[in-house]
């Protein structure tokens, strides 16, 4: 039990992210690229909606859809051969993804399961082949957002061999606050998975996500509310924590 903290938030649940939960900037590359990809595709997707547990693909499939999120959050995940799932990303609000077999025609490398219930513009495979016939700028816009992961996924490779985990953490953490929450009134913000799978997704141990919350509760930028639920006491100063991955 922590210290209670002197002002309650006035959220009543967990704020909802925008943006990739395991890149360090909302307003980044592939944020941008995103929602250019977004816009181009709209006329040939349809909404569709995923509840809570349901699976968008298993690893090795080969008939999919491009997922643009609208709300709502779902993990990308691997089953390793001693039957551990290790979580490689994960996607929030305005996020593009599952396109990467209709480039390179091969199978989905990993599943997708929603963790929440999930609203998104779908285009399926004949649908988005379509579209780059008619559109060679759709498929561009898609190879430029694969190609700017590509490089964040180097940076991550690269910061996880930094033993100063704090900024990273501090990210993460700052990227389950929407874009427009205000520094003022407090908000509240949930790990949208176990905290193990969190820590594989940001690329640290779980024991230094443990110390850097713990880090983070001490210096006063968050209260502990539950084992995966935070008070965000002092959102700029969690930013301001967070602004050194980025260097």
């Amino acid at each position: 039990m922590g210290e209670k903290p002197t002002r309650r938030a006035t959220r009543s649940g967990p704020a909802k992210s925008s943006g990739s939960l395991t890149s360090p900037d909302h307003h980044g590359p592939a944020e941008r690229l995103a929602e250019e990809a977004r816009a181009l595709l709209a006329p040939y997707g349809h909404r569709r909606d995923f509840r809570s547990g349901d699976l968008l693909w298993r690893e090795g499939d080969d008939a999919g859809m491009l997922v643009a999120i609208e709300s709502g959050r779902v993990k990308i995940y691997r089953v390793l051969p001693n039957g551990n799932a290790v979580t490689v990303f994960l996607f929030g609000e305005g996020d593009v993804f599952g396109f990467m077999p209709f480039l390179d025609g091969r199978p989905y490398p990993a599943s997708a399961q929603a963790l929440e219930d999930v609203t998104a513009m779908v285009v399926s495979r004949p649908d988005l082949v379509a579209a780059f016939r008619k559109d060679p700028e759709v498929a561009l816009a898609l190879v430029r957002l694969l190609a700017t992961r590509l490089r964040q996924a180097f940076d991550r490779i690269e910061r996880s061999s930094v033993p100063e985990v704090l900024p990273r953490v501090a990210a993460a953490l700052a990227n389950l606050v929407p874009e427009d929450a205000p520094t003022s009134p407090l908000l509240v913000v949930e790990l949208p998975v176990r905290s193990s799978e969190f820590a594989a997704a940001i690329g640290v141990a779980p024991e230094s996500l443990s110390r850097a919350i713990t880090r983070l509760v001490e210096s006063g930028c968050l209260h502990r509310l539950a084992p995966r639920r935070y008070q965000v006491l002092d959102l700029e100063a969690l930013r301001r924590k967070a602004s050194s991955v980025r260097g």
